[in-house]
């Protein structure tokens, strides 16, 4: 599973809660349906943790991941990784500086290393490592001394933000926010950014995600050009509703 970052140049533009609402807030439910067009599917989380209680991301752990990954074997997300090591050949990050959004393992942490790139993990709740091919920072820190990277790289993380599943601001916009701040704020304007979320008709699924079809997709890209994807089956946006498990890869470049 992945966490989501939040959108935090737009915290203010949000409603925070002590805990995941189970219901949509009833002002919000317009503006979470796209007014009426997006239907709503019952499946609620609570995976809020506190902070103080920080996730340990060891060396040894990665190292035993990177002999997986050169093996080219799948993690959590199963083909969308093999998808990923495709998207990585065809467009190296040798070098490069990569922003990873959202973590809950250091899975994506270890590929971009086995890549030859040099991965920075930007989180809500703070992170701890031994590994010194690895940044951590939380978001407070990364707002205190802000950069910017050759390569966003965001795996089935964004259509969790404004959804409150991982203590988030509920937000109905948090996904689309944020990919406006990628672009603005965290990416280099030579760079590009590696997406995956789930693809198929549009459905919101409270709180625990999005699937993004005809009608949220293009918001969601609306300041990006797809280069490329690699994986997308045809007819995607039509397929089967309420499937969430397709995830292909969009290998993105900003529009100036």
């Amino acid at each position: 599973m992945k966490i989501p970052l939040l959108p935090f140049f737009f915290i203010a533009a949000c409603t925070i809660f002590a805990e995941p609402p189970r219901t949509i807030p009833e002002e919000l439910v317009d503006a979470f349906t796209m007014h009426g067009k997006v239907p709503v599917k019952e499946w609620y989380l609570n995976d809020t943790y506190s902070s103080e209680h920080a996730k340990f991301y060891s060396k040894e752990t990665i190292d035993a991941n990177i002999q997986r990954i050169q093996k080219r074997k799948e993690g959590y997300y199963g083909v969308t990784d093999t998808w990923l090591y495709e998207a990585l050949k065809t467009f190296p990050i040798q070098g490069k500086e990569v922003a990873i959004i959202g973590s809950a393992l250091p899975w994506y942490e270890s590929i971009v290393i086995a890549f030859g790139g040099h991965p920075t993990t930007i989180e809500y709740n703070a992170l701890i490592t031994d590994d010194p091919r690895l940044t951590v920072m939380t978001v407070d820190e990364y707002n205190q001394n802000p950069k910017k990277f050759d390569v966003i790289l965001s795996i089935s993380s964004i259509e969790h933000d404004g959804l409150g599943r991982y203590g988030d601001p509920i937000n109905p916009n948090g996904d689309l926010e944020f990919m406006s701040m990628a672009k603005n704020k965290l990416l280099k304007e030579t760079g590009h950014m590696i997406l995956a979320v789930p693809i198929g008709q549009d459905v919101l699924y409270w709180n625990a995600h999005r699937v993004y079809g005809r009608l949220r997709f293009p918001l969601l890209v609306k300041e990006w050009n797809i280069v490329r994807n690699f994986g997308l089956r045809p007819n995607a946006f039509s397929g089967r509703f309420g499937d969430y498990t397709h995830q292909p890869i969009f290998y993105l470049s900003p529009k100036w």
